[in-house]
């Protein structure tokens, strides 16, 4: 829940005011915008760049101090500017903040954030974690107009990443195994066809675009703004779809994509899955500390329990008894049952703080968890302990236990590479480029394919898993594919 009394920040704005001569009871320029922003904050930020705005060092930079110093920028279009362009159109590409490399692919808020939440949470940024004291006393606070005058540019992330170079005056470049990939992810040539690589329907939630893509088809759905999480019912005929901008989850026809039904869940909606036996679809609502319960048949809320602090994502065993939700603030899982619809207990996931995503291992005795912050970590079910943690790429991603193989395959968004792992002996065996900002992985059900949305190059790419080798890049319609659904593989 977001903190509803005046923080120290706001005190010190309402005290510039009294200083200048401002009277008491009259509000200090901005304030009630810092208050919201504060909340926009909470609700859509917080989670990379932390509470306090210290960030993750090598995942998601800080703003504290780092917004304040890129506000007084004077280079190019100027700091302010610039930082409203980095709400609007994301930011993809390798920075430096205090000798410390970032690179991620931080994804667009225009036209899901509102020009008045955009202004609102860039005045918090600047005047929180210190922040305020860095930049000029002659402050004026963001405004929505000024945020919708700077609006309507063809900018991507890496448009973006161009401007910043100007801003700081830096010979800040891409380089490393992202710049590299970028050559590859528009030049890698298709070693097989878009049907051989995807010979059953699969579904890409396309985020920023507010879609969902069905390959091979390429039929393209709108009406999910913020599409997110997707999974699919056992008979491939429903599909779940988080709205994670709009607080909704829905459930959309795959045969034409009509949305046959939407809930409101909570103001950020995270991960969702149907149980194996097709009776239940669960949705997490992040803020809340609760997970949906959807009857899938006659498309009614059931119950909503709550779980723990912050949690993400699911997982069913294999007879749909209990789910297993990751609970990102906690450092451990929920274990739900399913007959009762209660929360029975939680597991911790020592080694892994912030479990993010999560999957089963097809004998139902194994969880792999994928963390916020660039690791894998294998907890054994019998003894409830965590039997090997890996490190593998920066940031979060999504996490896959292959069917009918021995690999397990983890995204990395502040990365390049897709890592993937044997899980019989419990060692990385191969981490091939795909393209920047990877974070579902989902394979196909015979375990041949494995689909990677790349989330900064817009692709689908297609790795063989006998040749461990990128064989197609599939480009999306839109903007930062976010996660795949793929039948046979919830």
């Amino acid at each position: 829940m977001v903190n509803q009394r005046i923080s120290p920040m706001l005190k010190l704005v309402l005290s510039i005011g009294l200083i200048s001569g401002t009277s008491a009871v009259t509000a200090a320029p901005g304030e009630d915008s810092i208050a919201r922003g504060e909340e926009v904050y909470s609700q859509q930020c917080a989670a990379c760049h932390q509470a306090g705005g210290e960030g993750m060092p090598g995942s998601f930079p800080p703003q504290k101090g780092h917004a304040a110093n890129i506000f007084n920028a004077n280079g190019g279009i100027g700091g302010r500017d610039y930082l409203a362009h980095v709400l609007q159109y994301g930011l993809t590409g390798s920075i430096d903040v205090e000798g410390t490399a970032y690179n991620g692919n931080m994804p667009a808020w225009g036209g899901s954030l509102s020009d008045q939440q955009i202004a609102d949470v860039l005045n918090y940024v600047l005047t929180a974690f210190g922040n305020r004291e860095r930049i000029s006393p002659d402050f004026q606070p963001y405004t929505a107009e000024e945020v919708s005058a700077l609006s309507g540019k063809d900018f991507s992330g890496k448009d973006v990443h161009q401007l910043r170079q100007a801003v700081m005056g830096t010979g800040e470049q891409s380089s490393g195994p992202a710049a590299s990939q970028d050559a590859s992810a528009a030049g890698t040539a298709a070693k097989v066809s878009l049907e051989q690589a995807v010979p059953k329907p699969i579904y890409a939630a396309v985020q920023n675009s507010g879609v969902v893509e069905r390959f091979p088809s390429k039929s393209t759905w709108p009406g999910v703004e913020g599409a997110h999480y997707t999974a699919l019912s056992p008979d491939g005929k429903q599909l779940m779809v988080s709205g994670f901008k709009t607080g909704n989850v829905y459930i959309m026809d795959t045969d034409n994509g009509e949305i046959q039904a939407s809930f409101p869940i909570g103001k950020v909606v995270q991960g969702v899955k149907v149980s194996p036996d097709g009776r239940y679809g669960l949705a997490v609502a992040t803020t809340l500390g609760e997970i949906a319960v959807i009857d899938i048949e006659t498309l009614s809320l059931v119950k909503k329990v709550n779980v723990g602090d912050t949690p993400h994502n699911i997982i069913f065993n294999e007879d749909s008894s209990l789910a297993y939700v990751t609970l990102q603030g906690e450092g451990a899982l929920a274990v739900v049952d399913m007959t009762t619809l209660d929360k029975q207990r939680a597991i911790p996931t020592p080694g892994l703080d912030s479990p993010h995503n999560i999957d089963i291992s097809e004998d139902g005795r194994r969880l792999w968890i994928r963390d916020f912050v660039g690791h894998v970590g294998v907890l054994d079910l019998d003894s409830e302990k965590v039997l090997k943690v890996f490190k593998v790429g920066a940031g979060h991603g999504g996490i896959d236990v292959i069917p009918n193989s021995r690999y397990v395959a983890t995204g990395a968004i502040s990365a390049s590479r897709v890592t993937v792992i044997d899980a019989d002996s419990l060692t990385v065996v191969a981490n091939p480029e795909v393209g920047t900002g990877p974070h579902g992985v989902r394979a196909s059900a015979d375990g041949r394919y494995l689909y990677a949305s790349v989330t900064a190059d817009n692709l689908i790419t297609v790795i063989d898993l006998e040749s461990l080798q990128v064989v197609r890049q599939e480009p999306v319609d839109g903007t930062f594919p976010f996660w795949v659904a793929v039948p046979g593989n919830p």
